[in-house]
């Protein structure tokens, strides 16, 4: 302990620099350090971890997006980490045939993803086609998390009809063709009608990618194969997304309110 209070009191911020804070005061402030330090062991985001596993590298930020894909509107929506993965857990909860665990195991990682995701966005993504892309990822996830819909459509119901994979991804995509074509013929555009046309946007263009990925393949894949490729697109995105947390948290040390 008194090893410990050497190293650290030179952290301590000194009102006057010939005094020395009290082997009271840095023993306490020790001792609160060590406590939350446990505290933050305790709550390792485990369900997070498992997911994280699956990244291999980076690829995942590469492959969401295809430029082959025609835009359903001129004016191209931009994407945020938590739109992508948000948008990529919908599409995987719409696939038929995919165990109930594997679906509960990819909300949780999700959930405690996006905790972490959500500071990094919010520190670094200031402009406002971002900001709005954030809040419609935060609008999209309630529903999909609790409902599993995706702005009011089952993603389950149509998948459990005896539809493909591929029927379902293009079901879906049409879907979302609907609300874009809805909110160009809207006159006054309401804040609601635009996070529905920015997660419409960001589902149809992911989800066309993905069509163009298993259409190239010389067999369509199966539906758990299908679901372990997106869940290893949101690994790799979610790994790409926490390179900047060290950046995070040194503004977060530079700020007031620590």
């Amino acid at each position: 302990m008194t090893s410990n209070m050497e190293e650290y009191s030179g952290y301590a911020l000194q009102i006057e620099p010939d005094v020395k804070l009290s082997k009271r005061i840095l023993r306490n402030a020790l001792n609160s350090i060590t406590r939350l330090l446990h505290e933050c062991e305790e709550k390792e985001p485990k369900k997070l971890m498992k997911l994280l596993v699956k990244s291999t590298g980076y690829n995942g930020v590469l492959e969401f997006d295809n430029e082959q894909v025609p835009p359903l509107h001129p004016e191209e929506i931009q994407n945020c980490w938590s739109l992508v993965a948000v948008t990529l857990t919908a599409i995987s909860l719409s696939l038929p045939n995919i165990s109930n665990g594997h679906i509960k195991g990819l909300l949780a990682s999700m959930n405690e993803g996006l905790q972490f995701v959500r500071h990094i966005e919010e520190s670094l993504n200031a402009n406002d086609d971002l900001v709005n892309a954030r809040k419609a990822a935060r609008h999209v996830w309630t529903d999909v998390e609790v409902d599993y819909k995706w702005l009011q459509i089952d993603l389950q119901k149509k998948a459990h009809k005896g539809k493909t994979s591929q029927q379902v991804l293009q079901w879906l995509g049409d879907e979302a063709v609907k609300i874009v074509i809805q909110f160009k013929t809207r006159k006054n555009v309401s804040l609601d009608s635009l996070r529905k046309f920015i997660a419409a946007s960001s589902i149809y263009r992911i989800n066309q990618t993905i069509l163009l990925h298993c259409n190239e393949k010389e067999k369509w894949p199966t539906d758990e194969e299908l679901f372990e490729f997106i869940s290893t697109m949101i690994a790799d995105l979610l790994c790409a997304c926490f390179t900047n947390l060290p950046h995070v948290i040194t503004m977060k040390c530079h700020e007031d309110a620590i």
